[in-house]
């Protein structure tokens, strides 16, 4: 097992795997490296592949200071640093996106060759733009409500944010229970509510006017996002900007559900 420690002394785990032109995944919220376990198959053959597990999830440290998205800006910066990664592809899904975002702000895209991002809003927040979290939908009440739920039970917090946003189709399932212990098991309340604080009140929307490199967006079939995000994105990059959203039935959680489909997008355009 491989990892790194950061400057503020965070072990960062990471996988490099494969040789060729970088791609290196970032996972979003309450995930893993494993996140990206299937579409990694697909590119291993032809392309250097990184993953890593954020700070706070997976086999990573769970820090007690500096867990917000400029801190993982800043650790994925480390990680290129220290494996001295040029004309990177960088895939964020989520938080992941955000990831990536909060890098370009702070370091530019001198070392960046493509950047791939899926269903991740550069402002999360609903207020005077309707670019936020829940199709525009989700009000600063409804945030507050959830750090209520995730201070009393990460587990249930975790869930009601995932029938409610990410796939509501899940609201009636018969075993709630069973998903809500599965999710208290898998979930760190600290890390939670300290990163969807910082999600929720970071806007990154300045950092897409510093991107200068072509900029693939990748968009379910029900999005966490309106089409106001990848509008702005398109206006505001300064380099070549392409729209995937021809998956049907697909919702936030497009990794699983069709990750043959996005590898095959993901493939195109970085050829």
């Amino acid at each position: 097992m491989s990892y790194l420690t950061v400057s503020d002394g965070t072990k960062i785990y990471f996988e490099d795997h494969g040789d060729g032109k970088p791609i290196l995944f970032s996972h979003g919220l309450n995930g893993s490296h494993l996140n990206f376990k299937r579409i990694i198959r697909e590119f291993e053959d032809d392309y250097r592949v990184i993953c890593y597990d954020q700070r706070g999830h997976g086999y990573s440290d769970r820090p007690s200071m500096h867990m917000n998205i400029k801190a993982l800006g800043q650790d994925l910066n480390e990680i290129i640093d220290f494996l001295d990664l040029t004309d990177i592809n960088l895939f964020g899904h989520s938080m992941g996106g955000a990831s990536i975002y909060s890098y370009v702000n702070q370091f530019g895209c001198q070392k960046l060759k493509k950047i791939i991002v899926s269903d991740m809003s550069p402002y999360m927040r609903n207020n005077n733009w309707s670019g936020g979290i829940g199709q525009g939908l989700w009000s600063d009440e409804d945030f507050m409500d959830d750090f209520e739920r995730i201070f009393d039970d990460v587990g249930n917090a975790n869930w009601h944010i995932t029938k409610n946003l990410m796939n509501p189709a899940l609201a009636d399932v018969s075993n709630e229970s069973e998903m809500i212990e599965m999710y208290r098991k898998g979930s760190d309340a600290f890390t939670m509510a300290s990163l969807w604080f910082s999600l929720f009140r970071t806007d990154q929307r300045p950092a897409i006017d510093k991107i200068t490199v072509p900029f693939l967006y990748i968009k379910p079939d029900f999005a966490l996002y309106s089409m106001v995000v990848s509008n702005y994105i398109k206006e505001h990059v300064k380099s070549d900007f392409v729209l995937e959203d021809n998956f049907s039935g697909t919702t936030h959680a497009i990794l699983n559900e069709k990750p043959h489909e996005v590898a095959q997008c993901v493939k195109r355009f970085l050829k």
